[in-house]
């Protein structure tokens, strides 16, 4: 039996370089075989440190390479993974998992019928923060939990991230999935169903593209979702904001929690003096149980850490604050709510 996945790359932008390749030098259980760029330059770079490379998909997916990693911008996501899947390959997919729940829930199909898996890259489960806000909510200091608000605010779309020998700009233009609920909406949505607080049942949302500039697609997302057990989840993600704020607030029947940062945290009792908390140092590697869950699925038929299930609930949800903010733009007053589907 093997003992090591033999891994290729489709895709050798900065997410590989600077999170990817540094995760895969721990982890023994990987071998990475070669690497596809639709760009020269990136490939050129990735044979001047050492990988083997192809100048077509499909030569990489002929070559004896076990997986694939999937790190290409959202639009060509289940493209890419579907053909690794017909070619025999497992798939690990940066994310978004696909654009929409329809392609992921397609790409399970194709899945189940080649007889491989598919994981979802969502490193964020992994954040200090997000594990502080699960363990208290776990712990009960809280109480009956009756609303958690999440923010992501920064000054910027990330499109200087991209590299630019391929199209820099492409996270700020729709046909590439670009857009703040794609980039980063799907993190928050994916902690926040995570926390397992119920179903999401109700969602009221606002997507707008603010006036400065920074492309066609969304950088400011507003959401509001209640779940079965009447807990108001909200979730903020501002793409022009120079301001810090909150990451968590977390309100219970007994406590509320306001997570300021990865390093810094407060506890609110009502009566109490204040109390600081300290999440657990933030691990670079904590995202190495993706990996090490894939290689041992692949390997010995393990559990994944994340499940392509999963992925296409979040995508569920995604889909949900889309339609409800592209038809709340119809509405003359208000936002529309969207109830449980069907």
């Amino acid at each position: 039996m093997a003992d090591t996945v033999k891994l290729g790359i489709v895709g050798f932008g900065r997410i590989v370089e600077l999170v990817h390749l540094p995760l895969l030098k721990n982890m023994p259980e990987f071998e990475v075989r070669g690497i596809f760029d639709v760009t020269p330059k990136r490939l050129e770079l990735a044979a001047r440190r050492g990988f083997s490379v192809f100048s077509e998909l499909e030569h990489l997916l002929d070559s004896e390479v076990d997986a694939i990693l999937v790190a290409t911008p959202p639009n060509s996501h289940y493209r890419i993974a579907a053909q690794a899947l017909r070619r025999g390959k497992h798939v690990l997919i940066e994310k978004p998992v696909t654009l929409d729940a329809a392609e992921a829930i397609q790409l399970k199909a194709i899945a189940d019928q080649e007889g491989k898996s598919v994981t979802v890259f969502h490193n964020r489960r992994f954040d200090s923060d997000y594990l502080l806000a699960k363990s208290t909510i776990e712990d009960g200091s809280l109480g009956e939990i009756l609303f958690v608000e999440r923010r992501y605010h920064t000054f910027g779309s990330g499109a200087v991230f991209g590299v630019k020998s391929f199209r820099p700009e492409w996270r700020n233009e729709i046909a590439y999935g670009g857009g703040a609920l794609l980039d980063w909406g799907v993190h928050l949505i994916d902690q926040l169903l995570n926390l397992e607080l119920g179903a999401c049942e109700e969602v009221q949302a606002s997507m707008k593209n603010l006036r400065w500039r920074q492309g066609e697609v969304d950088d400011y997302v507003h959401v509001v979702m209640s779940t079965e057990r009447q807990v108001v989840m909200s979730m903020d993600i501002n793409f022009a904001s120079n301001v810090a704020s909150p990451l968590w607030i977390i309100g219970g029947s007994q406590a509320t929690l306001q997570i300021l940062s990865d390093r810094e945290a407060l506890l609110f009792e009502k009566g109490k003096v204040v109390r600081e908390l300290k999440p657990e140092e933030r691990s670079k590697s904590g995202a190495l149980a993706i990996y090490a869950s894939f290689a041992d699925h692949v390997l010995n038929d393990g559990k994944l850490a994340v499940t392509l299930e999963e992925a296409i609930k979040t995508m569920e949800v995604m889909d949900r604050i889309r339609d409800c903010a592209q038809q709340s733009k119809e509405v003359a007053h208000g936002n529309l709510v969207l109830g449980s589907p069907g």
